[in-house]
């Protein structure tokens, strides 16, 4: 995996503001909640927070949302962040499994039962937020809901 650059990180930020901005029409006419594409931006972001580069050559996130219509968790996106194998004696590798809130963007790492929380992100999170008309308190049974429940939450430190 390589780092990715913290300069690119500040550039991206505005990119993704800018189309949480443009999702609240959308998320107003849609049951107020966040779409696919935004989600999917807010996912690569915290993987860029993991320092995994997602290059969609080797590295690859991918819809887990495909099993029916209410997705893999009903009320949220999810998605993976697979290795790809080389060569077909080289099975592919799932590095990551987030889960991200249609509502307030909350996101966490299925696996690990952590939940994320660095500046980036919660700018990101106030904004779409202020779109949907949720509020933090609608996290509370997330931890539930996605499986984590019984497991010691783990908080990321957020960047400095």
């Amino acid at each position: 995996m390589r780092p990715q650059n913290s300069k690119s990180m500040p550039r991206f930020l505005p990119a993704l503001l800018c189309a949480c901005a443009a999702c609240a029409a959308g998320a107003q006419s849609s049951g107020r909640e966040i779409g696919f594409a935004q989600a999917r931006q807010i996912a690569l972001l915290v993987a860029r927070h993991d320092k995994i580069t997602v290059d969609d050559r080797n590295v690859v996130l991918e819809s887990m949302d495909t099993r029916n219509e209410r997705g893999f968790i009903p009320g949220y996106f999810s998605f993976s962040v697979i290795r790809e194998g080389d060569s077909p004696s080289v099975a592919d590798e799932t590095i990551r499994m987030y889960v991200v809130s249609k509502r307030t963007a909350d996101t966490w790492e299925l696996n690990l039962c952590r939940r994320y929380d660095f500046p980036d992100l919660e700018k990101v999170q106030q904004s779409v937020m202020r779109q949907t008309g949720a509020t933090p308190a609608e996290n509370d049974d997330m931890q539930k809901a996605i499986g984590c429940a019984d497991q010691a939450q783990v908080q990321t430190p957020a960047a400095r």
